[in-house]
This record gives structure tokens, C-alpha cells and sequence, in this order.
């Protein structure tokens, strides 16, 4: 089962859009309360795309991907500039920065994350259920 869905860049709809999502992985009996992790690890990537990304730029477009079989899979497009995905794989420095955290944790939750570029970051993460 596949959902597709792309959104401007701005923050503001991050409630809106995650509502959506969570909407679609329950619709497959997936309990999400249970795999609340799973959302933080998304919204943490998403809140990049937009805010780092894109530059929150109401112009361009996040989309993102999900897919469920044996794992659930998001795979996460924006329109920004190519960067040094894995050095953020390790603990940050300053825990309590207000910045800085998000793909650390995604590391953390799921199983697998794919960082590439192809005209925008595109970010695939995998969680076997």
C-alpha cells in the first residue's frame, strides 16, 4: 500500500499533514499510540526539509512517500541543497540546543536511512513492524 502527498513549505501545516499521514497508517490497522516513535523520526525529518531544506520558501515543495508492507517506509523530498546527511548521525554536541537533533533521533528510531541527492535531498527511512 502506497500514499503519496506533496505540500508547500511551510510550517504551519505540519500538524495538519501529520494528522493525514497518522490517518492513513491506521487506516491499515497499524496502532500508531504504540508507534508514536516512528511519527517523532518523521516529523523531525520533515520539519528539516521545510525549515533547512526548502528556507520554509512557500514556493517549493516538500513530498513525501509512504509505503507499508512488512515495515513502514517514508521516503521524504525537498527542493534544497545537498549537504553532509551522516555527519549528523552522531549525538549532537549540546543536547539541550534548541537546533540540531532531528536526524540524530531519526538514526536512533528507525531501522534504516538512506540519504541521497537528486535535484533536492531525498530521504528514505524504513521500521520493520
Amino acid at each position: 500500500m502506497k500514499f503519496k502527498l506533496s505540500f508547500s513549505s511551510q510550517i504551519k501545516l505540519m500538524n495538519l499533514i501529520m494528522e493525514v499521514i497518522e490517518g492513513f497508517i491506521k487506516s491499515y490497522g497499524i496502532d500508531t499510540e504504540k508507534n508514536w516513535k516512528i511519527f517523532l523520526a518523521l516529523r523531525e525529518i520533515l520539519t528539516n526539509s521545510i525549515i533547512h531544506g526548502n528556507r520554509e520558501d512557500p514556493d517549493k515543495m516538500v513530498h513525501i512517500e509512504a509505503e507499508i508492507n512488512e515495515a513502514i517506509t517514508f521516503t521524504v523530498k525537498d527542493q534544497g541543497e545537498k549537504f553532509d546527511f551522516y555527519s549528523y548521525k552522531e549525538i549532537p554536541k549540546n543536547l539541550l540546543a534548541q537546533r540540531g537533533r532531528g536526524i540524530y533521533l531519526a538514526h536512533q528510531i528507525m531501522d534504516e536511512i538512506i540519504y541521497e541527492f537528486n535535484n533536492g535531498n531525498i530521504i528514505t527511512m524504513k521500521k520493520r513492524l
